[in-house]
C-alpha cells in the first residue's frame, strides 16, 4: 500500500500498516494514541508478545500525578 505525506484518519480507532521488515499498529485509547513497532515474520506467527520491538504511548492530557 503506497500512504502520500499527509493527515491521516484511523478507521474504526486502529490502522495497521507494513513497513519494510516491520509492522506498525496505531490504534486510538480513551487516553491517547498508542503505536506499537512488531517484527513482520514473527507477528505472522500470532505471536505478538514476541512480536513486538517497540512500544510508545501519546497522552492526549496531562496525568494527575499520585503524591
Amino acid at each position: 500500500m503506497n500512504l502520500p505525506d499527509g493527515d491521516y484518519t484511523l478507521s474504526e480507532g486502529a490502522a495497521w500498516v507494513d513497513v519494510k521488515d516491520f509492522t506498525i499498529r496505531i490504534h486510538r485509547t480513551d487516553e491517547g494514541v498508542v503505536v506499537d513497532i512488531f517484527n513482520a515474520k514473527t507477528a505472522l506467527t500470532g505471536d505478538f508478545d514476541a512480536a513486538l520491538v517497540s512500544s510508545t504511548y501519546a497522552f492526549d492530557h496531562e496525568l494527575e500525578v499520585a503524591a
